[in-house]
């Protein structure tokens, strides 16, 4: 071989300057493989992270950090076929149908970056080549690396700010959701016009939605790599004296326990408007049939005046395939508002338009998802869509939408609010407010195992319960709220 042939003084050297080739026998390099790239860390990469990655993968976020050329180098591999198989960055929504100012996925020539830069062996830039070797005598320089933004607001700092009660995450445990009460202590009506969250703890957090006690209409929502909801010129949402928020923040497993206590910012309009944003609201969902494959649920309005949309954020259960929202205007065309497939349950995100959509009156809203169900029982699915909006000119109102009955029901009857089992513990109880505190296990096609507080009408019913407890209820989900009934204790040990 061609370095049996040198003498061990020049082998010596070749390794030194890092021009060392070994052939071995007589194969050629495969014609697909890239042995040189003018892709570098400094230049290229450091952008994509920084545009794309860093918000996950840093020091104290929630996956292995990628902020130095060495993390990256030694990482390429795997971001490579993550890339190349669309898993990372997680997004759901198919290019192409609808464009979103939350779109984290990557463009084809940043794709193609990243593919280059690792099969051309990672270079870091045009002058200096890394070999793993401390060099005493090479010039130092500071690192080019990415820069996560952490500790700070996105849209600068909120006209009001409210800590959240504090979480706490145990290990062991799998995804949790927990949903907490906010007061935000108005005596008068307020608009407001961006909505912002800060995590106490990146490292867990991966996502949170807020909607107002009171109505169950969505505000805002939180990920990672988009931060806050900040409506167009004029838009605001009302907020009338006592209104509460219900923050619903998304876990995932901790290694270690782990204390959450994030932040509510809120950003108040100055100057009246008329533009009120509200919810519509289309209910797709039903039981999952056994064994079901690609099982079809549907839900559709129809606008009663011009409506301009400014983002979807679609309630999904474990078990869907891919969901499709679309506009049915008066002339009979089509458009695609959002078709998302592969969808990522433990990376839930709402879906920002980067320019609002104004449909015309008589223009028929349709939400449609496709469930699959592997195991032996039917299960609860579906989809429940929020349309983000305001009608033009008059403010808006919360929506009717109508449902695709299910098999064996009637057209024009209402359903019956669905009803789920509970097991948990009791964790508090506020007899004042009529409500219970749950540390539950996993509601088949409802939620994840989490802590929430529950409404209990019966105020028997508490007045039996302790912290501590073991209980058993059923769960009423009714008008985007929960609430316990049967709710039974097990028999203390003595």
């Amino acid at each position: 071989m061609w370095f049996r042939r040198r003498s061990p003084a020049r082998f010596a050297a070749a390794i030194a300057t890092g021009v060392l080739v070994v052939l071995i026998g007589a194969k050629t390099v495969s014609s697909h493989e890239t042995l040189t790239t003018t892709v570098l860390f400094d230049r290229e990469i450091v952008r994509v992270l920084n545009a794309h990655c860093v918000m996950c993968h840093a020091d104290g976020g929630p996956s292995f950090p990628l902020e130095t050329y060495e993390q990256t180098w030694l990482t390429g591999r795997k971001m490579r076929s993550d890339v190349i198989a669309r898993h990372m960055p997680p997004w759901a929504a198919v290019q192409g149908y609808g464009h979103f100012a939350n779109d984290n996925s990557l463009t084809l020539r940043e794709t193609q970056f990243v593919i280059s830069w690792v099969e051309g062996l990672g270079p870091r830039n045009a002058g200096f080549v890394f070999t793993n070797v401390v060099d005493p005598n090479a010039k130092r320089r500071e690192a080019v690396k990415a820069h996560p933004k952490f500790g700070q607001w996105d849209l600068g700092e909120p006209d009001l700010t409210r800590p959240l009660p504090a979480n706490t995450v145990e290990p062991g445990r799998g995804p949790t959701v927990v949903r907490t009460v906010v007061d935000l202590g108005l005596t008068s009506p307020r608009r407001v016009r961006a909505v912002q969250f800060m995590p106490g703890d990146r490292r867990v957090v991966r996502a949170a939605f807020f909607t107002i006690q009171e109505t169950g209409q969505w505000i805002g929502s939180w990920t990672p790599w988009y931060g806050f909801v900040e409506l167009p010129t004029g838009a605001t949402v009302r907020l009338e004296p006592g209104s509460h928020v219900v923050a619903e923040i998304h876990y995932q497993p901790a290694k270690e326990r782990v204390i959450d206590r994030g932040t509510l910012g809120l950003s108040f309009a100055t100057a009246a408007t008329s533009t009120v944003v509200g919810d519509l609201v289309l209910d797709a969902t039903g039981e999952v049939r056994a064994g079901a494959h690609a099982q079809r649920f549907h839900a559709d309005t129809t606008l009663t005046a011009d409506t301009t949309a400014i983002a979807l954020w679609p309630e999904v259960q474990q078990g869907i395939t891919s969901i499709e929202v679309s506009a049915k205007k008066p002339n009979g065309t089509t458009e695609v508002l959002l078709f998302a497939k592969d969808i990522p349950v433990d990376w839930p995100t709402p879906y920002v338009f980067k320019e609002p959509i104004t449909e015309q009156r008589g223009t028929t809203i349709s939400a449609v998802a496709y469930y699959d169900n592997a195991s032996a029982a039917s299960q609860r699915g579906g989809l429940r869509l929020h349309v983000s909006a305001f009608k033009q000119p008059t403010p808006t109102t919360r929506s009717t939408t109508r449902r695709t009955p299910e098999p064996g029901s009637a057209r024009g009857v209402k359903a019956a609010a669905p009803r789920y089992p509970l097991t948990g513990k009791v964790v508090s109880i506020d007899k004042s407010a009529h409500k219970v505190t749950v540390d539950h296990q996993a509601i088949p096609g409802l939620m994840p195992a989490m802590t929430m507080a529950y409404t209990v009408n019966d105020s028997r019913a508490l007045d039996s319960l302790s912290p501590g407890d073991a209980i058993t209820a059923t769960v009423v989900r009714a008008n985007g709220d929960y609430s316990l009934e049967n709710v039974v204790s097990a028999p203390k040990k003595r």
